[in-house]
């Protein structure tokens, strides 16, 4: 594994290529270019506030503004899904660059998730501004941010090359992906918290096995001031579960890797 990443950094030129190639196909022929990052998330913040707006429980919570709670888990979650999905289709979607053109793999897994990276960025401009709106403040802790980025970045690329390296010869993995997207949203707490969570007996698996829900109540502690979420010991449990993943990850390729020209 540290062989392999070591091979990344090395290759770091091609790294930036790949990604700058990324970024300007994704918004090419657009009318509306970059904006689009903006437009997705505060979309669906609106519509969420929309459905939840007669529900007390979900559009109050306490002294924090429901549109600061909403967003900043559409945000985290955005983010993961994007980077997830963008990983798990590398290989397919570079497969003449596979075939035809030696170099190290796992690159293609990194800089998939460039996109992604840059739509976050564009978000936290607009969630700054939603602070500015409902003068909100914004505390220290916004500068550990990028670590919790780095941690879901991992999370998203170990996953991503788990279901990537199986999907290149067995395709109905493809189809199992916008699955674990569509119904992982609902099982996250993207549109709710988890205070009524944290006492549950069940709770420490839920972290296990959904490293998403730390992460994002983490982002919400960072971002929010005085936010209740996990405490250490959950957090660590959480960071366990993230980069075992990403462990586990990059070992499936590394077993895999050789096998790809021949099911592409």
């Amino acid at each position: 594994m540290i062989k392999s990443i070591k091979e990344v950094i090395a290759e770091k030129d091609l790294l930036f290529i790949l990604a700058k190639r990324d970024i300007t196909v994704r918004y090419k022929q657009t009318v509306l270019g970059i904006l689009w990052a903006v437009i997705r998330p505060v979309a669906t913040m609106f519509v969420f506030i929309f459905a939840f707006k007669q529900i007390p429980a979900l559009s109050s919570t306490n002294k924090y503004p429901f549109q600061l709670i909403l967003f900043s888990g559409i945000l985290v979650w955005n983010y993961f899904a994007n980077s997830f999905q963008a990983v798990s289709n590398s290989l397919l979607v570079n497969s003449n660059l596979i075939s035809k053109v030696y170099f190290p793999r796992l690159i293609i897994a990194f800089s998939s998730i460039a996109v992604s990276l840059l739509d976050l960025l564009i978000g936290l401009v607009v969630y700054l501004i939603l602070c500015f709106y409902f003068q909100y403040p914004i505390t220290f802790n916004f500068v550990y941010f990028p670590l919790v980025i780095i941690i879901i970045s991992f999370f998203s690329i170990g996953l991503g090359l788990i279901l990537g390296s199986f999907s290149i010869k067995y395709r109905d993995i493809l189809q199992i992906i916008p699955i674990v997207v569509q119904y992982g949203f609902f099982v996250s707490p993207v549109v709710f918290t988890i205070d009524s969570l944290l006492n549950k007996s069940w709770f420490i698996y839920y972290l296990i096995l959904n490293p998403i829900v730390g992460l994002i109540e983490i982002s919400r502690y960072i971002l929010l001031e005085g936010y209740k979420s996990i405490n250490l010991l959950q957090f660590l449990i959480t960071l366990t579960s993230a980069f075992l993943c990403f462990i586990i990850g990059i070992t499936i390729f590394n077993k895999r890797e050789n096998s790809f020209v021949d099911h592409l």
